[in-house]
């Protein structure tokens, strides 16, 4: 339930959203439209936005459409931290849409519920037929509450639960009955073959909140997103070595992204033929992917590098396909591998195009930092300046690709970071500059 930084969804401003929020059913042409608005109010927290999203949901509507705005509502205004909400919310921990009770649980954990009726309630969907009890599990774990330790251990060994269930279970008894011993169950759901239940693991671990994990994360096949999510949140002190890791080893490991340093997990009937092994590269799954360029880095690398080029027009569609192309060339240019047309691949990744969010454009920094130093460093206030880099990963890079220029260059550019908004970024900026 996080915020998309994706944002595609046709713009509409607060008042038009308010006026469509404030329409019966009977005066709107589409239901979809009470999304849109509910979407775009998000963007103006204030006292008239709780207002009218609060009277929002006190309706009820079958039509899903209308549902799903409704579940959309309570969100935003859980984000808003809208504490008045939280006796109009928790009316619905009984409703009989589980998808609605599942939000509402998520919202009453965001805004921190303590009153003891409504955490009774959450409390005894551990008890029913209940499709979410993980998130159950996750809002006692935040909210503190120790009183069902019993039945979430039980849950944790019973053979039915599934592995979010268990790994929520883990968290919350790592976290409100002290029990460490759980960290090693936890690391083992890095390594299950479903990469949704890695991803649940994650934020498992997050939860649990153990720096001590971090090492085995950062090599499990898994998404960089969801490492760098795990290292800002389990990183809370403001030093760079802490429990004998090195913050910047972390997040520079995350960042370079070797599939070398990658603990993949062994795939069944895996082809070694180089069609296959680039034909996996549009796969969702990233142990497939990582696995992959493994393989692909055993073969000539010229050929290597016939096959990406064949295959680039089809991959520039697929944004998950062009993260480990760019990557894959990323490694052939290490070995002073490439051609022409890489510098034009790159300025098509860097473009604006692109949203800065997009996995693969700390890569190209990378690629543009190696290939053509001129050209990198006139992007320099570009990479530095916010406004055009929000995404501190690609500040970061750019930083990382500086450390290794001369001194008095890289030194006279990093001068323009210290002032980040992301202390890794400022972190970073201040040991180079120094």
């Amino acid at each position: 339930m996080q915020s998309n930084p994706f944002n595609n969804l046709p713009k509409i401003n607060k008042i038009d959203a308010i006026n469509i929020l404030r329409r019966p059913i009977s005066e709107v042409k589409l239901l979809a439209d009470y999304y849109k608005a509910v979407f775009h109010l998000a963007n103006f927290p204030c006292e008239e936005s709780e207002v009218v999203l609060l009277d929002f949901i006190k309706h009820d509507c079958e039509k899903l459409e209308y549902k799903i705005a409704k579940r959309k509502a309570i969100e935003v205004l859980a984000n808003f931290g809208c504490k008045k909400a939280i006796q109009a919310i928790a009316e619905f921990l009984e409703n009989d849409d589980d998808y609605l009770v599942e939000t509402v649980i998520w919202s009453l954990s965001k805004l921190k519920c303590n009153d003891i009726d409504i955490i009774n309630k959450i409390c005894s969907k551990l008890y029913k037929q209940f499709n979410n009890k993980r998130v159950v599990i996750q809002t006692l774990t935040h909210l503190g509450v120790r009183k069902e330790i019993d039945m979430i251990r039980s849950l944790s060994r019973d053979k039915q639960s599934s592995n979010g269930v268990k790994g929520a279970s883990f968290a919350a008894l790592i976290k409100l009955a002290g029990e460490e011993d759980k960290l090693t169950d936890l690391k083992k759901l890095l390594r299950l073959s479903n990469q949704n239940d890695r991803h649940c693991a994650v934020q498992d671990i997050i939860n649990a909140g153990h720096l001590s994990v971090l090492p085995d994360l950062i090599k499990a096949p898994l998404s960089p997103s969801f490492k760098l999510q795990a290292i800002d949140s389990l990183w809370i002190n403001e030093v760079v070595l802490c429990e004998n890791i090195n913050l910047f080893n972390c997040i520079d490991s995350v960042v370079f992204d070797d599939p070398r340093n990658i603990d993949t997990l062994k795939v069944n009937n895996f082809n070694k033929d180089l069609s296959f092994l680039i034909e996996q590269l549009f796969h969702t799954d990233f142990n497939r992917c990582y696995q992959s360029i493994k393989e692909l880095l055993k073969f000539p690398l010229d050929k290597v590098l016939y096959y990406l080029n064949n295959n680039w027009d089809r991959a520039k569609s697929d944004y998950g396909a062009i993260y480990f192309f760019i990557n894959v060339y990323k490694l052939l240019l290490d070995q002073q591998l490439y051609d022409e047309l890489l510098l034009d691949k790159v300025g098509f990744l860097l473009s604006d195009d692109w949203p800065d969010y997009m996995k693969f454009k700390s890569s190209a920094i990378q690629i543009l930092g190696c290939l053509n130093e001129n050209k990198f460093y006139d992007n320099i206030i570009y990479f530095s300046d916010e406004s055009h880099t929000p995404y501190w990963k690609n500040r970061y890079t750019a930083l990382l690709v500086l450390q290794n220029k001369q001194i008095h260059i890289k030194n006279k550019f990093a001068k323009s970071f210290l002032n980040d908004s992301h202390r890794f970024v400022r972190f970073k900026a201040k040991e180079i500059s120094t």
